[in-house]
């Protein structure tokens, strides 16, 4: 995606010597930034829908940027190659961000949202219940809803587990990582295409229970479960405040740059932290981080050199 600002040269066509001169002027303040492009490169996660916020910010900044999402590995490869000048990196828990003479921080989390139908009467969930239901080998196997407490009608329905595919997302690789030990998920888990089938699968019987991306909308039928790492443990809703340290299952997006490019990438930084930013990364099912954090890291951003 290419952005130039190109709408002067008409302009100066039609106005008079005074506006000649005005418009020359700001022609003159304008070329520099036109010329300076921004080469954003970064994690296939984020999609048509982000690409296409940074389009419109480009547009409305008059500035020239260019994306390629073509993955998180290559992208590194380019930044350290000086090809590219921003980069957004979606990497599992465990994996080392680009260090120096880069520099990387989590600007954002994509979480692994567990929902039910509104019917089904639970509220949250522990990993071991997770293992027991989705994968094999775990300590119990869990195939009907009474063996996870629940009571009357519920008790003998048996449970119905959907999840995205891994040719969707990152949500089976994630989650076999960080809580089923590398376990295979079980061949009764339906794995659906995209994150709408996964929704209208669960909505359809309310015995589901499904691993996917991004919130339910509020009159979607569908719940989004607190997840405990055990049944003595606090349980967490994938909510900003609770995904840097108490929501596990949750995917970091680093923002990766050149130190000394800070300051020529100030305006773009802040679009990227800024609410307008926010609402770009949800597009791609991934939630900013807190206010403070933000306010934070651009300040920290803001002195660099």
């Amino acid at each position: 995606m290419r952005f130039p600002i190109q709408k002067f040269a008409c302009w100066l066509a039609r106005l008079g010597k005074e506006g000649r001169l005005f418009t020359v002027a700001g022609l003159a303040s304008l070329t520099g930034l036109a010329q300076t492009e921004i080469r954003l490169t970064g994690s296939d996660l984020l999609g048509p829908e982000f690409g296409a916020a940074i389009e419109q910010f480009a547009r409305e900044q008059e500035i020239s940027v260019s994306a390629e999402f073509a993955g998180s590995r290559p992208g590194i490869e380019q930044l350290r190659q000086g090809e590219a000048d921003v980069g957004l990196f979606a990497l599992i828990p465990g994996e080392e961000p680009p260090g120096e003479p880069l520099l990387s921080r989590v600007i954002a989390y994509q979480a692994v949202v567990v929902v039910v139908p509104d019917a089904l009467p639970l509220t949250e969930i522990t990993h071991g219940q997770l293992h027991g239901i989705f994968a094999v080998g775990g300590t119990d196997s869990f195939s009907s809803w009474g063996a996870l407490g629940l009571t009357g009608e519920w008790r003998t329905r048996a449970i119905a587990p959907h999840a995205l595919a891994p040719t969707a997302g990152l949500v089976v690789p994630l989650v076999r990582r960080l809580i089923f030990q590398g376990a295979e998920f079980r061949p009764v888990v339906q794995l659906a295409a995209d994150a709408d089938q996964v929704a209208q699968r669960t909505r359809s019987a309310d015995n589901s229970i499904a691993l996917t991306v991004g919130w339910p909308a509020p009159d979607s039928g569908l719940r989004v479960l607190a997840v405990a790492r055990s049944v003595t443990e606090p349980a967490y809703l994938p909510i900003p405040e609770h995904l840097e340290l108490s929501y596990p299952l949750r995917l970091p997006l680093y923002l990766t740059i050149r130190p000394a490019a800070a300051p020529r990438l100030q305006a773009f930084l802040k679009f990227l932290l800024s609410a307008e930013g926010g609402a770009a990364f949800a597009q791609a099912h991934f939630q900013l981080l807190p206010e403070g954090p933000r306010n934070q890291l651009i300040l920290e951003l803001e002195v660099l050199r």
